[in-house]
Parts: C-alpha cells; structure tokens; sequence
C-alpha cells in the first residue's frame, strides 16, 4: 500500500505542495503539459533554492504576456474570459472554474480532484456568507493562478497514484486578512468550516495566513487522515519552498511517500454519519428504490429492520450509513421521497486494523506470517502461515502448535528488539 504524509508545521499552500510534489519524484514535463492544457496563457516556473539550508524546489505560476499580474488581476479581467464571454456580468465564478478544468486535457481523476476541490471551497464559503453557491466570490481566487496551482497539485497528486494521505497538525498561522469590503481572522471561517472536527490545529511563527482555504479543501478532496506515522519504509520525501523566507520558521512543505509492505488498509479511525428514520406503509418495491436512490447518493451501507411497539403496531426502521460530507443529501432525500416527521443521525468512528506480511527467520527457513496493527503501532494478531507450519511439523515430526507458537515469538522479539 501507497502512502503520502504532509508535514505541515508551516502550514501549507498550493505553491509549495506544487514544489513539494516535483521534488518528491514528479515529473515537471506533466505540470508543464497541464498548464499547456489548461490553455489560459498560464506558465510554469521551478527553481532549486534552499531554505534554512534545505534544499528546495521553489513552484511559480504567472501569465506569459508581462503585461498582465496574474496575482492581482481579477479572473474575469484576464483575455482569455473577455474573449470567451459576452461580458463579466455572465460569468459564474464556479461553474465557470468547473468548465475551465473539464475542457483540459488532463487526466478525468485530476479533473475530479481539482472539481472537488473548488466545489468544496464554494460550498464553504457560500455557508459561511448565507449566500447561494452562484453568488459566492471566493476571498483566495482573486485571479487564475489559484485554479491553475491546484489543478496541478492535483494532476501531481493522480500521477503518484497514493492509496492514503496523512497529515500533520496543521499550523494555521494568525491575525487578520484585509479586503476591499472588510477583514476576516486567521484561520478565515471558511477554512475551519473546511476543516472541520477531525483536524488538529496550532498557530505559530508570522502573523500571516499559512494554510490557505483552498488547501483546507484539498485537503478534504484527497480524504486526508489526520493522523500520526503509520508503520511505513519511506521512498520519497520532497520540500516545497514558499514565496518568503522567515526568520523563526522553515517555509517550505514537506512531503513523504514511502509503502507500508504487504499491507491493505482502509479508513483508519474513520468517521460516519448514522441516520435513522422509522416509516410505515412502504412496499417492498418501494424500499428497494429509495435504496438504490441512497447508494447513488453515496450511502455506505443500508439496512431496515421491523420495530415492534408494546401496542403490537409493527413499523420499520431505515438505518443508512455514510461519510459525514454526504449526510446532508442523504437527510433531504429522505424527507423529500418519503412521509416522515423526523430523522436521527449521529456520528460514530471506527478503525480498521492494518493488515500486512512479514517473513519471519527460523531454524526451519523463512516462514510467512499475517499480521494485524492498529495505527498507535500495537500488534493485535501474528498469524503464522497455516500451509507451511504443516509442512514443518510433518517434515521434522513436531506439533503444528509448537511450529506456530515458536514463529510468533520470534515475530515479536524481533519487533521489541
């Protein structure tokens, strides 16, 4: 299994993950082709700088023509929307970034990561603002450079092909951002909405913004964990450097990527929504379309069950399991499609045990085991295996068991030695 782990002691911005990727084996030929294909007069520029001794890989997005600031300019001011478009006031800010990203030639899993990705920083600010999701004007996308550095972050991310991204405690940074119609603190609400319960957060170093909301809804589009080390041999490790140097912290983003052997995991220490609502009068065709119309919704798991009152009335009860981002369209769909006065819902977490093989040496040769860990590194179970315990015992004349119990214990003194 493919693992990445973002170290983000210095918060993290798409610059510096641009960097970071490159540095960490990704080829810069597939950034510069994904700015070619995105085909808004975009280029790339990366340079080796050390930071705070490190060597670095430094990421820079701006226009070809000199004459336009792809920092500042609003999106809608730059040529290529004033050439595609009757005028400013018909432009969508999201559906037209949607548009941009879905007429690139780059790869469709890169396309629904960087959608994703801007789909859940929309959603975000439009909650925040109480506005409609149209109307939104995204505080980070004050030009193109945003939409360009996250679509490569996510055409880096699709060509590492990482089963499982982690991340650190995430340093946010601090104070306040200015604009036009007011001030917003650090971390700005959007990005804690993005956030939300499941990352561990701290503010140290500058006054500055040092994760971006953008990032905050990468993060959420990659279905990072928040989580320490796994059990895992490093390959890779890249350093994206930032646009200023401090002097009481290292700008750059760090980034590992290493296999845990063997091994198959899936959600560690995860979290669902359960929603439950009791109906009656349903029949059975009936039950089987609103499930079917729960799974296209992205349920996890659906199940019913009779309840019986002490009035002997028989109702049944829907249990429906899912990732807490699609709790709120599954709740609405449930109200909409059938007669019901209330739904409950609530959160549960669960972990699953990180499975891996190790071949572990005997006086009988090397022998295969199964082993079971959960993510603070404690071995649950070493099975050794079944096959070639049998062969050993038959060959030397000894019990199975004591083939077994011998393995095992040389498993474990191993790992405690």
């Amino acid at each position: 299994m493919k693992i990445a782990y973002l170290d983000c002691f210095a918060g993290m911005s798409s610059s510096r993950f641009i960097g970071a990727l490159v540095d960490a084996g990704v080829p810069a030929e597939i950034l510069y082709e994904a700015v070619d294909a995105l085909d808004i007069g975009a280029r790339l520029d990366l340079m080796h700088i050390k930071r705070n001794m490190i060597e670095t890989t430094k990421a820079h997005v701006s226009l070809v023509s000199a004459d336009i600031d792809l920092e500042s300019t609003p999106y809608y001011e730059l040529p290529i929307f004033l050439e595609r478009h009757e005028s400013p006031e018909n432009l969508k800010l999201l559906s037209t970034i949607i548009a941009l990203i879905s007429n690139a030639s780059i790869s469709e899993r890169a396309k629904e990561l960087a959608i994703d990705t801007f789909t859940f920083l929309a959603q975000a600010e439009a909650e925040v603002r109480a506005l409609p999701i149209e109307e939104i004007y995204f505080h980070e996308v004050r030009a193109l450079n945003t939409v360009v550095t996250v679509t490569l972050c996510c055409v880096g991310c699709d060509w590492l092909n990482i089963d499982q991204w982690y991340v650190s405690p995430l340093n946010v940074g601090s104070g306040m951002l200015k604009y036009p119609q007011g001030s917003l603190p650090v971390p700005t609400p959007a990005t804690l909405k993005l956030l939300g319960d499941k990352a561990s957060i701290f503010s140290e170093g500058p006054q500055k913004e040092l994760l971006t909301s953008t990032c905050a809804a990468l993060l959420k589009a990659l279905k990072v964990s928040f989580a320490p080390y796994p059990p895992v041999c490093i390959t890779n490790i890249g350093y994206g450097a930032g646009r200023i140097e401090y002097d009481n912290l290292p700008n750059f983003l760090r980034v590992c990527i290493g296999h845990i052997d063997g091994g198959k995991k899936q959600n560690v220490n995860h979290e669902v929504i359960v929603t439950e609502a009791e109906f009656t009068d349903l029949r059975p065709e009936q039950i089987n379309k609103l499930q079917q119309e729960l799974y296209e919704r992205a349920a996890q798991l659906i199940y019913t069950q009779p309840i019986v009152s002490s009035t002997h009335q028989v109702t049944e009860k829907l249990t429906v399991i899912s990732l807490p981002e699609d709790a709120v369209a599954i709740r609405y769909h449930l109200f909409s499609q059938i007669p019901l006065h209330t739904v409950h819902w609530h959160t549960e977490h669960y972990e699953d045990l990180i499975h891996y093989e190790e071949l572990v040496l005997t006086p009988w040769g090397e022998v295969k085991v199964q082993v079971g860990q959960l993510l603070d590194n404690k071995i649950i179970f070493v099975i050794p295996d079944a096959q070639i315990c049998e062969s050993v015992a038959q060959k030397h004349d000894l019990h199975p068991d004591q083939i077994r119990k011998t393995v095992k214990t040389l498993f474990l003194t191993r790992k405690k030695t």
